[in-house]
């Protein structure tokens, strides 16, 4: 199977900073193109049009397959580099249920702790606790593919263990 990765630079608000997001689709990409509001993409001899209504890639043909959501922050300080923190909990606010996994030891990026399902929008109730220390973290969220979800926060509550602190 061909994957296309695509990159695409958002920008909110005119002045502020944007946001890149990393797209991997699971076909060939041969062109983009826009009308009015709508994406196009052609493949080969498809042409494609992205729907925020549909959960699937191809719906309604044969090739028809879901694809799941992915969100991954890369080892963020939290404060003052190289510096042990201790994590005490985190909160989600979205829809649709996200598994959580947080990576622990940015020298080898491959330590995260086991995926875990989590509610979809826990600031209601209590934190959900995740004791963990160290100097950097990387959160990744993934949505299940055939589900409709959105990320709207994460808060990640931190215990600062500098001696000066």
């Amino acid at each position: 199977m061909t994957v296309s990765t695509i990159f695409v630079y958002t920008m909110n608000r005119v002045g502020a900073v944007g946001a890149w997001s990393r797209y991997l689709l699971p076909f060939p990409v041969d062109d983009f193109t826009q009308l009015n509001d709508t994406l196009y993409i052609r493949s080969g001899d498809d042409v494609l049009r992205v729907d925020e209504s549909v959960v699937t890639d191809y719906a309604g043909d044969a090739r028809e397959m879901p694809f799941d959501g992915l969100i991954q922050w890369a080892w963020l300080d939290f404060g003052q580099p190289g510096s042990l923190k201790q994590m005490v909990g985190f909160d989600i606010a979205g829809t649709g249920v996200p598994t959580m996994e947080f990576g622990y030891n940015q020298a080898d990026k491959g330590y995260f702790t086991e995926p875990f399902d989590v509610p979809e929008d826990t600031v209601p109730g209590m934190i959900i606790p995740m004791p963990l220390m160290a100097p950097s973290y990387s959160v990744r969220i993934t949505y299940a593919g055939g589900q409709r979800w959105k990320f709207d926060a994460l808060n990640v509550y931190l215990s600062d263990q500098r001696m000066t602190a």
